[in-house]
């Protein structure tokens, strides 16, 4: 598996207003299901690993 920490020139706060100074970083995440396994890249919190939401606007 392959992390890319965030740059300086990058956000390291979750952007939807979450706890101030959450510090995250990208990863790869799979998942399994019916149709088989896909590997997909998400931002976690480095805190607990839980994936940070964004908006899609």
């Amino acid at each position: 598996m392959t992390t890319k920490p965030k740059g300086p020139d990058e956000s390291t706060q979750n952007e939807a207003g979450g706890e101030s100074g959450e510090r995250t970083f990208e990863t790869d995440v799979s998942e399994t299901g019916d149709d088989g396994t896909t590997v997909r890249q998400a931002e976690v919190k480095e805190s607990d690993l839980s994936e940070v939401k964004k908006d899609k606007s």
